[in-house]
């Protein structure tokens, strides 16, 4: 599972994120295996569902208070 992937504010708009996670998803999927993805900001969203990323459902997560 891909969680949490960021950019510092200075680097962004560089397509720095767009290689990262292309190189590890053809890293990855080399190796047999699949990815699954959790994101909570929709610009982020664009950029994973250019790189091939659908959306299948929405998750919830509960923590303790």
């Amino acid at each position: 599972m891909v969680v949490s992937v960021a950019t510092m504010m200075v680097h962004r708009g560089k397509g720095l994120m767009c290689m990262c996670l292309s190189r590890l998803c053809q890293d990855v999927l080399a190796e047999g295996k699949s990815l699954c993805l959790f994101y909570d900001n929709p610009e982020a969203g664009k950029v994973y569902h250019r790189l091939g990323f659908k959306s299948i459902d929405n998750w919830v997560m509960m923590t303790e208070k």
